[in-house]
C-alpha cells in the first residue's frame, strides 16, 4: 500500500532513515517489554515471489470468513517472524501457527487463494486506501486517522471524548 499513497519502502529509503527505524524500534521493544528481531530472518528475503508477506495476511482473512479468532491468528504469525524467526512465507508454519491456536491450518492455508479471500484481501486494501491508509498500524475512529503505535495515547483520550459527549 505504500507506494499508492506516496510513501516510500524502507529497504529503499536512506540509510539514516533505515537505522533510525531500528533504534526506534528497539526502543518500543524495551518499553513493551515485547521481543522483536531488528532484522528477522524472514524478512524481504532475496528472491521470494512477491507475495510472500502477503499470504499471512490471507490466511487471517480465512480465518476472519470461518468465524475464528483472526486477531489472535494474526498476532501469533506476526510473533513468528519477528520474534521466533519463522517464515510465514511457508505455509506448514502458517499451519502449524493456526493448530497451535486450535484453528483448522490446512483448511485456511487451502481457502487463501479462493475468490472470497482474494477478493476480501482487494476490497479491505481499497478500503484503506480510500480512508487515507498508508501504514500500519492506522487506527481510523469515526473517519478521524491515528497512525502509529505511539499515536495509541491519542487514541484513548478520542475515544474518552466520545464516550463523553
Amino acid at each position: 500500500m505504500v507506494p499508492h499513497t506516496g510513501g516510500i519502502p524502507l529497504r529503499t529509503r536512506p540509510e539514516a532513515r533505515q537505522t533510525y527505524h531500528a533504534l526506534e524500534l528497539a526502543r518500543w521493544s524495551q518499553r513493551l517489554n515485547m521481543p522483536i528481531n531488528l532484522v528477522p530472518r524472514f524478512y524481504r528475503k532475496q528472491g521470494a515471489p512477491s507475495d510472500w508477506n502477503k499470504r499471512p495476511g490471507w490466511t487471517v482473512i480465512a480465518a476472519q470468513q470461518a468465524g475464528l479468532d483472526a486477531q489472535a491468528l494474526s498476532q501469533a504469525l506476526l510473533r513468528a517472524l519477528w520474534a521466533e524467526e519463522r517464515d510465514t512465507a511457508d505455509e506448514a508454519v502458517r499451519v502449524e501457527i493456526a493448530d497451535g491456536l486450535g484453528m483448522p491450518g490446512s483448511e485456511l492455508v487451502a481457502a487463501e487463494q479462493s475468490d472470497a479471500v482474494q477478493s476480501a484481501y482487494r476490497a479491505y486494501g481499497e478500503h484503506a486506501r480510500s480512508i487515507g491508509v498508508f501504514g500500519s498500524p492506522t487506527y481510523v475512529i469515526e473517519a478521524e486517522r491515528f497512525w502509529g503505535q505511539d499515536r495509541l495515547d491519542f487514541v484513548e483520550a478520542y475515544l474518552k471524548k466520545l464516550k463523553q459527549d
